[in-house]
């Protein structure tokens, strides 16, 4: 590694200090080391990318029970920032600041990548705020903004070209939440969200980033989403239609454009509409079951310029699946999902790493199937363990005009991994999060070693079904290979308070047989994160 820049070193360095002070009074507080979080709640914490959403905004059980009894000018402060959040009955507000270094290293799995095809080495720094206000002028109506802005500094880029990609860059402010939400409508248990909005389905495995583009500066989609809740049968009722812009403009324009161009101006790589259907019961006891219907129709833009990730599909998929969650005696949380999708598609799914390949409209025919089950010890130290199975259908290249490549739809972010999501764009194998064809066997632990602190590490054997791109000799892929390789991933968090959060992730990756040279050097994502909220 030529570099890792000082502030990860302090990140971690301010990660050692307050833990080993935080130690000693940890141990000795075994009533609350003792006390497991919630099963949802524990849940959300099981996935490590759901922190920059879920978890940011609302905090894990556990974390709230290890504030119980701040000192009297901590309680003195937090009264009066809720008192300035919330000044008066019909207006309230809040900001977050999120501070992140990050380190990539053989994003492609290729040591020797010419400068010129995206370098070997990047270090860089985020910097993201966020503003948000709800105004409610009368009962059951709110008015919801939100602003965004992320820059960045690259303190590494291997030798790109200031043209490409310069050392500052200064980022894009977004309106990534402009909405009218309103509840009880007509006095019936029906909620309607209109306008620019975050939206999470089930585990977001198919429905929770609609701009998976910007990372995660936004997740907004631009939709109107229809709640009807019938609470006698315990059952609640989503329609949401969605039509969402390459650019992110249909609602709302960025406020000021990224300084890199267009290149990097686009959120998506087409134009989408979409329809879902979502209907969640909860009649039996400790469980959840979900069946659901989707429709997207895609349009590609051209307006991005980025290499091999730049154009979008054209087609239309339908999607039915079906998802249960839930626990199952004292110790035991369990989830699965399942969808099979059908339609027709044609763009640059499954392209070649010379770019994107404009192939014909071919059926699609998919199928995909992701599960968790978890171990909960709940003893003193809060001790977790868990299996994962995961499979999204591959592409059969013996099979002509038809497409077996399971699609994401809205479900493009890390939902397991951060490196496999940059890679993937990197080999030439999707686009970026769009990572398919694969077999996922996972196992993992999580504990909290003394207060405040968890630790989660997870282990990942990845498959290929299908290998539809070892024809192409000497780009990087073998003609048989199955294993595509093991991921290691760590993540360390830490809660300060109700307010200072931190965290490290460390994921390499090792490459197997369905890969082969150039692209067989092991892959590292590096991260350290402070969160400071309002």
């Amino acid at each position: 590694m030529k570099t890792i820049s000082l502030s990860v070193l302090t990140v971690i360095v301010a990660l050692t200090a307050v833990g080993a002070w935080l130690a000693p009074a940890a141990l000795g507080e075994e009533k609350a080391a003792a006390a497991p979080a919630a099963p949802a709640e524990t849940n959300a914490k099981a996935k490590p990318a759901a922190t920059e959403t879920k978890a940011e905004a609302k905090p894990a059980a556990t974390e709230t029970k290890a504030e119980a009894k701040p000192a009297a000018e901590t309680d003195a402060l937090d009264e009066w920032m809720a008192r300035a959040a919330n000044p008066v009955p019909w207006f309230k507000w809040g900001a977050d600041i999120r501070l992140r270094d990050e380190y990539q290293k053989s994003m492609g799995l290729n040591n020797h990548t010419p400068e010129a095809r995206g370098g070997d080495e990047f270090n860089y720094q985020r910097y993201r705020t966020r503003w948000w206000s709800t105004l409610t002028p009368v009962k059951d109506v709110d008015l919801n903004l939100r602003i965004t802005w992320e820059g960045r500094h690259y303190s590494e880029s291997d030798g790109q070209p200031q043209a490409v990609l310069p050392i500052w860059v200064k980022g894009s402010v977004a309106v990534d939440n402009a909405n009218l939400k309103l509840t009880n409508i007509g006095g019936s248990p029906l909620t309607a969200t209109l306008g620019r909005q975050d939206i999470i389905l089930g585990d977001g495995w198919l429905v929770m980033d609609g701009t998976p583009n910007d990372g995660s500066l936004t997740f907004f989609f631009d939709a109107a989403r229809f709640t009807y809740d019938l609470k006698s049968i315990n059952t609640t009722v989503d329609a949401i239609y969605i039509q969402q812009a390459a650019r992110g403009d249909y609602v709302c324009t960025p406020l000021l454009f990224d300084n890199r161009g267009n290149r990097f101006g686009d959120v998506i790589e087409q134009d989408e509409r979409g329809v879902i259907l979502w209907v969640a019961n909860k009649s039996i006891k400790n469980m959840e079951i979900d069946g659901y219907y989707m429709y997207k129709d895609m349009e590609r833009s051209l307006v991005n310029a980025k290499p091999i990730t730049a154009n979008g599909d054209n087609g239309h998929v339908h999607t039915f699946g079906a998802r249960t969650a839930g626990t199952a005696g004292d110790h035991w949380r369990y989830r699965a999902e399942g969808a099979y999708e059908f339609g027709s598609i044609s763009g640059p799914h499954g392209a070649t790493v010379t770019g994107p390949v404009n192939f014909p409209d071919r059926y699609l025919r998919a199928f995909g199937f992701n599960s968790e089950l978890a171990y909960l010890f709940k003893d003193k130290l809060n001790n977790q363990a868990r299996i994962q199975y995961e499979y999204l259908s591959g592409d059969d290249p013996h099979t002509q005009g038809t497409d077996e490549g399971f699609l994401l739809l809205w479900g493009r972010w890390p939902r397991f991994n951060e490196l496999l999501g940059y890679s993937a764009s990197s080999t030439g194998e999707g686009r970026a999060r769009e990572l398919t064809n694969l077999h996922r066997l996972a196992f993992g632990h999580t504990f909290n070693p003394f207060d405040r602190v968890e630790i989660a590490t997870d282990l990942h054997f990845l498959f290929a079904p299908e290998n539809p791109l070892g024809f192409q000799h000497g780009r990087g892929f073998s003609e048989a290979g199955s294993f595509r390789g093991e991921l290691l991933s760590i993540w360390q968090r830490l809660t300060i308070n109700k307010h200072l959060k931190a965290h490290l992730v460390e994921e390499f990756f090792f490459p197997g047989n369905y890969f082969a040279a150039p692209r067989d050097n092991m892959g590292a994502f590096l991260r350290g994160e402070l969160m400071w909220t309002w």
